[in-house]
């Protein structure tokens, strides 16, 4: 029996342990600020930002520098446990690969053999000596005035061969021509007048059709309007139930808190621009007033109505508290006025 007890007793103790690992652990997550910093530089010879997130034991760090590209890692502690391969070579889509100067010289050797003679073949005997003496032999010589008499002679005979041909082969055993129809015969014929009642019946049958399409069109139209009217209807009942307006409260609550919570708490910039004409960078000017709420008390606005530039450098600096947002949807997750509404929005 002692035994028995005592086995019950570590086992409750190891239990214990362990629910309360478990209850440090959650509110370690839940109290433990995820702390946030934001800086970015830009000017007309260097642009730099970086980004760096940290929870408990684990921080996250991103940074672009112009001309080296971007860059990140993550660390649990003091131990790097991911973090950008920086051993693989940039590679260079622009770049082309020069031939060497041995392999210009084999081109280079290569294109003064085999110009203007073709392939020369040195081993069976062939010089370019031979080969000019060859073709100085085969240069025939120009041809006489009788030859030039006899080519004319005999293309007239051609032609006159292959004019009487062509008559022949137009007329058949008949003698009668079968040539094609002319040019104004096949004009005669396109220009054949259609009977009015055929061009009624075709008129008649394009307007049926319309009229089918446009009656389909105005069916489809009316059963889409019936079913938003439903649907309008339907969640004015949904909107009208108490437990739902309770949820809806509840859930503007909780985004507001969320959005409390990531709001920066330290921030500070500056920004130097200009458009080069001082009509828009009025505007612009104007334009940004209309936010001054958001941003006056932590950013200055330096306007430039003579030249060109932007420029200028942030530094905004956050702390986020998972409990304040989490805790309230919890409790709404838990209230039966959240179920209830998430059943009613099914059936919408």
């Amino acid at each position: 029996m002692a035994i028995l007890l005592t086995i019950l007793k570590v086992l409750g103790i190891i239990i214990l342990v362990i629910l309360g690992l478990v209850l440090l652990i959650i509110l370690l997550v839940l109290f433990s600020p995820i702390s946030y910093r934001i800086s970015a530089e830009h000017n007309e010879n260097d642009t730099r930002a970086k980004l760096k997130v940290g929870f408990l034991i684990l921080n996250v760090v991103g940074s672009f520098v112009k001309g080296e590209g971007l860059d990140y890692y993550a660390k649990v502690l003091f131990f790097k446990v991911f973090s950008k391969d920086k051993s693989k070579p940039k590679e260079d889509y622009f770049a082309v690969d020069l031939p060497d100067e041995e392999e210009l010289a084999e081109e280079e050797a290569g294109t003064s053999l085999n110009n203007d003679g073709g392939n020369l073949d040195v081993s069976s005997g062939y010089t370019p000596e031979n080969v000019f003496e060859n073709n100085v032999d085969t240069i025939s010589e120009p041809p006489s005035e009788n030859s030039s008499e006899n080519v004319s002679e005999n293309s007239s005979g051609n032609t006159s061969e292959i004019s009487s041909g062509s008559e022949s082969d137009n007329l058949n055993s008949d003698g009668i021509s079968d040539s094609p129809e002319t040019d104004g015969q096949s004009e005669n014929k396109k220009k054949e007048k259609v009977p009015l009642g055929v061009k009624l019946d075709q008129a008649s049958e394009k307007l049926d059709g319309a009229l089918d399409k446009a009656d389909e069109t105005l069916d489809k139209l009316d059963k889409k309007y019936v079913d938003a009217i439903k649907k309008l209807d339907h969640v004015d009942q949904f909107l009208d139930r108490p437990y739902v307006q309770k949820t809806i409260k509840r859930a503007f609550k909780i985004i507001k808190r969320l959005f409390g919570t990531i709001k920066p708490k330290k921030s500070k910039g500056y920004i130097h621009m200009g458009l080069g004409s001082a009509a828009d960078t009025g505007m612009i000017l104007g334009k940004l007033s209309m936010f001054y709420p958001l941003w006056g008390s932590w950013l200055t606005v330096e306007p430039d109505f003579y030249y060109k530039v932007i420029e200028g450098n942030i530094d905004i600096k956050g702390r986020i508290y998972l409990f304040r947002f989490i805790g309230p949807a919890i409790g709404m997750a838990l209230t039966p006025s959240f179920w209830k509404t998430i059943k009613l929005a099914k059936k919408i």
